[in-house]
C-alpha cells in the first residue's frame, strides 16, 4: 500500500486520504478501501466546505458545470475642500471656500459560469449588469457659504464581460502548494466614461455644481490579465495567495471631453498590479470562514491628442481591501457565499457586501 497523503483532491493513486476540519474527520474525506485487494473502491473527495474555499479563492477544476449568480453592493463617499481665491498677508484667505462631497452606490448583478475541461484546465465567463447611483453635494451655492447644492444621477446597463482560463501548473503535495496560472480578457461591453456631458444645478444661479448627465458601467477599453495563485492545506487551515497584472489596451474615441462639441483622442488607462493573501477554516463539512487582504496599485492613465501625450493627474491609485467571508453548503450541489469588504485606502470603497449562490449541474 502506498503512503497516504494528508490531502488529495482527486483521490487518484491514494489508498487512504484524510481530510480534517478543525481536527474532526469528515465522512466525505475518507476513501473506502477493499479489505481483500487493498484497491480503492470509491475515490475520496474533500468536504463541501473545502471545495467551496477552492472554488472561491483558487480553482476547483470540477467536471460539473458551475453557475454562480451573485450580487455585490459597494458604497463610498469622498469629501474635498476646494479653495478659490488667494492668501493675503500669509494669514487671511480671500475668495470662495467650497466643500464638495460625492456619495456613490454601485450594485452589480452578475452570472459567473465555470467548467473544468480536465483536472488541470478550467474555463470561466462572467456577465455583469451594473446599477449606479451617485449624489453630488457642494457647499457654496450662489457664492454663499451657508447654501448648498445637491444633485443626483443614476444609470443601469450591461457591464464589461470577461472570460478566464485557469491551468494547474503543479498539484498540491505535502511539501508544495497547489499552483494555478490564470489568464483572462475583458471586453468593453459596458458604457464607457468618455465624452459624457455635464449639467448644472438649475437652482444655483452661480453654477457652483456640475454633474455628469450619465454614469459609466465599464472602462471602455479591452484588457488582458495574467496571474498566479497558490493554495496549501495546513490542517486545520487553508492558506492562499495570489499575484496578478492587468494590461489595458490603448483605444481611440471620437470624444473624450465633457465640453460641447467633438474632442477626439486616444486613452491609455493605467495598468495595475495586484496581490492578495488570506486563510480559511473549514469548521465542518458544510461551513467555512475566511479572512483575506487584497491590494492593487493602478498606474497613471495617459491621453493623447494632436500627437501630444499627457498623464492624467490623480488617475493613479492604491486600493487596499480587508475581507471577511464565509461559505455554507446547502447540499452537495448548492452553496451560499458571503463576503464583507472594508476599504483601508482612500481609493477603495468604504464598504463592499457580496452574496453569491453557486450551484453545480
Amino acid at each position: 500500500m502506498e503512503k497516504s497523503q494528508p490531502f488529495c483532491r482527486q483521490g487518484k493513486g491514494c489508498s487512504l486520504v484524510l481530510l480534517t476540519s478543525l481536527g474532526a474527520f469528515s465522512p466525505l474525506a475518507l476513501a473506502q478501501v477493499s479489505s481483500d485487494s487493498g484497491e480503492v473502491v470509491r475515490e475520496a473527495r474533500p468536504s463541501q466546505s473545502v471545495e467551496n474555499v477552492f472554488r472561491e479563492e483558487h480553482a476547483l477544476f470540477s467536471d460539473r458545470l458551475t453557475i454562480e449568480p451573485g450580487i455585490n453592493y459597494s458604497y463610498s463617499d469622498r469629501s474635498q475642500l476646494a479653495l478659490r481665491g488667494f492668501l493675503a498677508l500669509d494669514a487671511i484667505f480671500l475668495g470662495e471656500i467650497n466643500l464638495d462631497t460625492v456619495e456613490s452606490h454601485i450594485t452589480t448583478f452578475d452570472i459567473n459560469t465555470r467548467y473544468g475541461l480536465t483536472d488541470r484546465l478550467e474555463v470561466g465567463l462572467n456577465v455583469p449588469f451594473v446599477y449606479r447611483s451617485t449624489t453630488y453635494q457642494s457647499v457654496g451655492a450662489d457664492t454663499s457659504a451657508s447654501r448648498a447644492s445637491e444633485l443626483a444621477v443614476d444609470d443601469a446597463d450591461l457591464g464589461d464581460i470577461s472570460a478566464s482560463l485557469s491551468y494547474r501548473l503543479l498539484p498540491e503535495t505535502t511539501e508544495r502548494p497547489d499552483l494555478v496560472l490564470n489568464l483572462g480578457v475583458t471586453a468593453p461591453t459596458g458604457t464607457d466614461p468618455y465624452g459624457i456631458s455635464l449639467r448644472k444645478d438649475p437652482n444655483d444661479d452661480g453654477g457652483n455644481l456640475s454633474i455628469p448627465t450619465e454614469l459609466p458601467t465599464g472602462n471602455g477599453v479591452w484588457a488582458v490579465n495574467a496571474g498566479v495563485s497558490a493554495l496549501k492545506t495546513l490542517d486545520p487551515a487553508i492558506v492562499f495567495a495570489n499575484l496578478g497584472y492587468t494590461y489595458n489596451f490603448e483605444e481611440s474615441f471620437d470624444d473624450i471631453s465633457a465640453t460641447t462639441g467633438k474632442d477626439p483622442g486616444d486613452v491609455k488607462l493605467g495598468d495595475s498590479i495586484r496581490a492578495g493573501f488570506g486563510t480559511a477554516f473549514a469548521l465542518n463539512e458544510r461551513l467555512s470562514l475566511s479572512l483575506s487582504y487584497s491590494h492593487e496599485h493602478v498606474r497613471k492613465s495617459k491621453i493623447t491628442q494632436g500627437g501630444v501625450t499627457n498623464k492624467v493627474i490623480g488617475s493613479d491609485a492604491n486600493v487596499g481591501v480587508f475581507s471577511i467571508g464565509g461559505t455554507y453548503a446547502l447540499n452537495d450541489s448548492t452553496s451560499i457565499v458571503t463576503s464583507l469588504g472594508i476599504g483601508l485606502t482612500d481609493a477603495a470603497s468604504d464598504i463592499s457586501l457580496t452574496f453569491r449562490m453557486p450551484f453545480q449541474l
